[in-house]
């Protein structure tokens, strides 16, 4: 055994085959891009694995138990065997206590396989959390008893046996991860000595080798030597390295390249246009991850057939060829691997759904659930009490463009990159924020940390050149929490109402002289801006739950408008969004306020006490809005709060929105300032003048009599809200004309039948195609989707569908008349249809 004397945040453990290992490092490699530095890894597996030959390169610290696995035949001398198992694991376990206790690690993660079993057994007994990680569909029996007591069980794919399980996708090393082919390929070639125009086929039996693909690759290059197209890369395994050499003629043709292994795994990959290999966990992950096309034949002896249900997972969703190696000879298996080298189109197909496959494994969140699981929220943020040098990759973007400037109004050094010049980046460096266009490596350089958009890639050579530095890469949320820990901040989170909420509260709050600093999702008109830093007690923040935004911030205080159904992408099913907000709510001392008006909030106040509001005058919430009028584009409502069974009638609100959903933003923000000692008579006061947010209900101009509106709505119920407000008792619109660009493939794929009733409040409705957002295509995704779904439902319904932009324009100019009110909605481009409309009307194609 050897041991380490320091302690350490985390150690992983399993080992034995570099199927347990290199999914360990893996592990260490995004915990690192977490923000744990190397030192605080530690790594204990078996002292006869080949965890001595691949963790040391990593510069992790490892101990090493000797220990070994039970067999499984029904024999004496199997007994015998597994009798001195016993006593071997017994020695094991007392000697991973010593390590454990002396490293005290927050969490030990396991990988599976005999070599965890004595560290987690270790772990349970000095109540050190356990993350057990199945990469497997079929997870080992120690995998299996380990998840019984974990803490956290990740898994790569679902539907999982585990009660307790967490979709997190596999762990991939980060070289692969970031691994993009197509650039790579003829560099990869060259350092391999392969020639630049051959059919590279590689053929991998893993780290311990297979037999089988030995011997088939050996039919393979003796039936095609004559073939000068073709390369074969044959990695046989360090035991096979002497075996199925093939016999070839002195005039062969074909290159054959023969290694045992190697260490430039992304080398061989990036040079090839198939992979042969066996169905390890790590294999299934890495050709899905990086999206090449494979045969995979998975090894009949295989305990409990696991490498069978890896295969079938890639395979089922087209992403793979799966062959039974009990069903083909070797030359019907090289034959069926010469007919798909051939087949360029079969390769791309392959390919291209293995990529859309192996999202789940790129975009991992294993990470963030080890650090949960170890409680080191707090040990992710930064310290930006003091100067700091600070990138931020996407800088031009409304979120990542709001947290630049609050970093360089708190006085920190900040730079930025983004691909276009706009009128934000002309703001920001107005700021003395130095924005590169374009992406360079170079400009990360004196950095402290990076940060950026969740939109751009792990890839992007920003963070890459960053990572290779040792500079820490902050995702936006961990930057954000850093902001938030540096005064009493406020969370306005929510599926809708956020960023009109937050600016209703940021406004109250400066005309109480509370001089708060906020960071709001859009910019508040009247003060031409969506972000601030005043170095004052209180910071107003949206706290964005599409990608989890919100768990992580450190909150003093929260209001939750409604939770409602999207960012399945990220929680995967409603009942993860409404967890979420549940562990979010519960998370927050205090003050918490949620709208009684919506049943999840609803029912997250009866277990997390919480001031609640209402607009509907009959609720039992603390605050309730009544006797509320429209008219004239503005609200009227009057606010009451019941305390100790008493209603008191604390006064009137003259809000310049419309819409029954900006009374209820306007009462949660009440509600809140109330909270930190401002007066209703203030409260009320500055919502009177509240000039509103871009993108809400903007009058974008009038033309001709006709009125052009752009909002910023793209979720159904936030659809419904705003068309149902347009209409009050002084408008005198001839129609309401709703258009509206769908948002993202993978959300219309899962929600577009929710959009059968938003547009009841319209006359004429038009969908236009989606707006990708940076989302993949989906076949058979498209704006119809919504179009059936309103038909559907609402069969009397007058819609057109208008996938084309110019045909768009076109039909908008001719179909709109005085008096209509022609409202644009959505969060793609379709802020700039008004624009384009009302220059066509006037004869300006430009």
């Amino acid at each position: 055994m050897t041991a380490s004397s320091h302690t350490v945040f985390a150690v992983i453990t399993g080992g034995g085959t570099s199927g347990h290992v290199i999914p360990a490092m893996a592990i260490a490699e995004l915990l690192q891009d977490a923000g744990i530095s190397k030192d605080q890894l530690h790594f204990v597996g078996s002292s006869t694995g080949i965890e001595t030959t691949l963790v040391p390169s990593s510069g992790i610290s490892m101990s090493l138990l000797t220990v070994q696995g039970f067999g499984r035949v029904l024999s004496f001398q199997a007994l015998k065997r597994n009798i001195r198992t016993i006593k071997i694991l017994r020695n094991a376990t007392r000697n991973a206590e010593r390590i454990l206790s002396s490293l005290r690690p927050a969490v030990v993660v396991s990988v599976g396989g005999y070599a965890s079993v004595p560290a987690t057994r270790a772990a349970k007994k000095l109540n050190i959390p356990v993350v057990t990680v199945s990469y497997d569909r079929q997870p080992g029996l120690a995998t299996r008893l380990q998840a019984r007591s974990a803490a956290a069980v990740a898994v790569a794919y679902l539907p999982s046996k585990f009660k307790n399980a967490s979709l997190t996708g596999a762990p991939v090393r980060r070289v692969l991860r970031n691994l993009d082919l197509s650039s790579t390929r003829a560099d990869a070639r060259r350092r391999l000595s392969i020639p630049i125009d051959r059919k590279v086929i590689c053929i991998t039996g893993g780290s311990l080798g297979s037999a089988k693909l030995n011997s088939v690759a050996r039919t393979l290059v003796e039936k095609n030597q004559n073939r000068s197209d073709i390369c074969v890369i044959h990695l046989t395994g360090q035991r096979y390295i002497g075996d199925d050499l093939p016999i070839l003629k002195s005039d062969a043709k074909i290159v054959y390249m023969r290694l045992e292994s190697t260490v430039a795994m992304q080398d061989v990959y990036s040079a090839s246009d198939l992979v042969v290999a066996r169905a390890g966990a790590s294999t299934v992950a890495e050709v899905s991850t990086i999206g090449i096309a494979s045969v995979l034949v998975p090894w009949s002896g295989a305990a409990e057939n696991h490498q069978t249900a890896n295969a079938s997972w890639l395979g089922d969703l087209g992403g793979a060829q799966v062959i039974d190696e009990k069903s083909v000879t070797n030359d019907q298996l090289a034959d069926q691997v010469i007919a798909l080298i051939d087949d360029r189109v079969k390769l791309q197909s392959l390919a291209s759904a293995a990529r859309t496959a192996g999202k789940q494994h790129r975009e991992t969140t294993l990470a963030k659930l080890i650090l949960n699981v170890a409680g080191q929220k707090e040990r992710q943020l930064i310290d930006l009490r003091k100067p700091t040098r600070i990138h931020v990759v996407g800088v031009g973007g409304p979120g990542m463009s709001a947290i630049a400037t609050v970093l360089a109004e708190m006085g920190h050094q900040v730079s930025g990159s983004d691909i276009r010049r706009s009128d934000v980046i002309t703001r920001l460096e107005a700021l003395g924020i130095k924005v590169n266009i374009g992406h360079d490596p170079e400009v990360v350089f004196g950095c402290d940390f990076v940060t950026g958009s969740p939109a751009i890639a792990e890839s992007n050579i920003e963070y890459q050149r960053a990572r290779e530095s040792d500079i820490r890469v902050l995702s936006r949320a961990e930057t954000l929490a850093s902001i938030c820990k540096c005064a009493t901040s406020i969370g306005v989170a929510g599926t809708h109402g956020k960023t009109t909420t937050s600016s209703m509260l940021t406004t109250i709050l400066l005309s109480a002289n509370k001089n708060p600093s906020y960071l709001i999702g859009g910019d508040v008109i009247a003060l031409n801006r969506g972000a601030s830093w005043s170095n004052s007690e209180l910071f107003v923040v949206e706290a964005d739950e599409s990608d989890g935004t919100h768990s992580q911030l450190p909150l003093a205080a929260t209001i939750v408008t409604n939770i409602d159904i999207d960012h399945l992408d990220h929680f995967k099913t409603q009942s993860a969004i409404e967890r979420s907000f549940f562990d979010y709510v519960g998370g927050i001392a205090g003050p918490r306020v949620l709208c009684l008006d919506d049943p999840v909030c609803a029912s997250i106040s009866e277990t997390h006490s919480a001031t609640t509001y209402s607009v509907d005058e009959k609720s039992s919430a603390d605050y309730v809005a009544s006797s509320i009028k429209f008219k004239d584009g503005k609200s009227s409502f009057v606010v009451t709060q019941n305390h100790d069974s008493k209603k008191i009638e604390l006064g009137r609100v003259d809000l310049p929105l419309r819409g029954l959903h900006n009374v209820s933003n306007a009462l949660a923000a009440i509600a809140m300032a109330m909270q930190f000692g401002v007066r209703f008579d203030q409260a009320a006061q500055a919502l009177s003048g509240f000039g509103g947010v871009a993108r809400r209900f903007d009058v974008r101009g009038v033309d001709g009599g006709a009125t052009f509106v752009d909002d910023y709505a793209h979720l159904p119920n936030e659809i419904a809200a705003v068309l149902s407000g347009v209409r009050d008792e002084s408008d005198k619109w001839s129609r309401v004309v709703a258009v509206f660009q769908p948002n993202r493939f993978n959300r219309m794929s899962m929600i577009s039948h929710l959009y059968g009733d938003s547009f009841v409040a319209a006359d004429l409705i038009v969908i236009t195609d989606i707006y990708s957002s940076g989302t993949e295509p989906i076949a058979g995704v498209t704006g119809q989707l919504v179009v059936d779904a309103i038909l559907k439902s609402q069969p009397q319904s007058h819609v057109i569908y208008q996938p084309s932009r110019e045909n768009l324009v076109e039909f908008l100019a001719d179909e709109i008349k005085d008096g209509d009110l022609c409202i644009s909605m959505g969060c793609g481009d379709i802020s700039s249809l008004p624009n384009e409309v009302i220059a066509r009307r006037r004869g300006n194609s430009n």
